[in-house]
C-alpha cells in the first residue's frame, strides 16, 4: 500500500520592503524549497513581495503565481482562497516543499491567513511552518525613530474601515489599508487636532514620508496602496528633527 509523503509549507513574511530586513529564518527557507509560491492580486502584475524575496532565492527555483484578488465580494474571495490552496496541496502532495512568501508578518492582514484555514484541513502541523515577518508599522516606527508605544500606553492597529472615527482618540495608532479613504481619514484627524505621519513604499522605490499630511492634497490623486498612517499624541516637533 503505497503512502503519500507530503512536502513541507512555509508561510513567510518577507518583511516590508527591504531585502535585508528578512530574517535569518526565512532567507534559509527562500534558498531551501522546491518552489516559492506568489500571491498576485492581478496575474499580469509585478508581485511586490517576489521583488524583495527574490534575491535570496536560488536563480532556477520554481514559482507558482496564486491569483488572490483584491475586492470585498466574499464568494470571490472564497473561491480564490479554495482555488489556491488546491494548487498548493497539488505540489505538496508530490512531495514538494513551497514557501509562500507575503509581504510583512504571515499572521497580520495576510492572505496567507485564509490560505492556512483550509491547508490545515489536509496537513498535519508538524508540516506547516509560520515565519514571521518585520511589520510595516514597525519599519514605519524606526524609520522615524518614533515608538509605536511607551511605558503603559495602549496601542491600536486598524484597518481603515468605515468605523475608524470611533477610535481616533487612541493615544498611539496605526492605520493600515488606507488609500481608498485618505482624504476621509485626513479630515477626522483635523476635526480632532490629532496629528500623524503617513509612511508610503517603505524600504522600496517611491518611498516617502509625509508629516501631518492634508486632506486637500489627496482629493485628486490616491495614495499608494503600500501606505500607513502613525498617529500619536507626541509627534509635535518631530518633523523639525526628521528633516535635520
Amino acid at each position: 500500500m503505497m503512502t503519500t509523503t507530503w512536502g513541507k509549507f512555509y508561510g513567510v513574511g518577507v518583511g516590508p520592503g527591504d531585502p535585508r530586513l528578512l530574517t535569518l529564518q526565512a532567507v534559509d527557507v527562500l534558498q531551501a524549497v522546491d518552489l516559492v509560491a506568489i500571491p498576485k492580486s492581478k496575474m499580469e502584475r509585478e508581485s511586490v513581495a517576489w521583488d524583495i524575496a527574490k534575491v535570496h532565492c536560488p536563480a532556477n527555483v520554481r514559482l507558482l503565481e496564486l491569483e488572490m484578488p483584491m475586492t470585498a465580494d466574499q464568494q470571490v474571495l472564497a473561491k480564490a482562497w479554495q482555488d489556491g490552496a488546491e494548487m498548493l496541496l497539488k505540489e505538496l502532495k508530490q512531495g514538494k516543499s513551497i514557501a509562500f512568501i507575503t509581504l510583512g508578518d504571515p499572521s497580520l492582514y495576510s492572505t496567507y491567513s485564509y490560505l492556512l484555514n483550509l491547508l490545515e484541513e489536509k496537513l498535519p502541523s508538524d508540516l506547516i511552518t509560520t515565519i514571521p515577518g518585520i511589520t510595516a508599522m514597525a519599519a514605519a516606527a524606526a524609520k522615524i525613530n518614533l515608538p509605536l508605544a511607551t511605558g503603559d500606553e495602549p496601542l491600536l492597529v486598524l484597518p481603515s474601515t468605515e468605523d475608524v472615527g470611533q477610535y481616533l482618540d487612541f493615544p498611539n495608532l496605526v492605520l493600515m489599508k488606507v488609500s481608498r479613504r485618505l482624504p476621509e481619514i485626513l479630515n477626522l484627524l483635523k476635526e480632532r487636532d490629532r496629528k500623524a505621519v503617513l509612511l508610503t513604499r517603505l524600504g522600496q522605490f517611491g518611498e516617502e514620508i509625509r508629516w501631518e499630511p492634508k486632506p486637500e492634497d489627496f482629493q485628486t490623486d490616491k495614495v499608494d496602496y503600500l501606505s500607513l498612517l502613525l498617529v500619536k499624541k507626541n509627534l509635535l516637533g518631530r518633523e523639525k528633527g526628521e528633516r535635520n
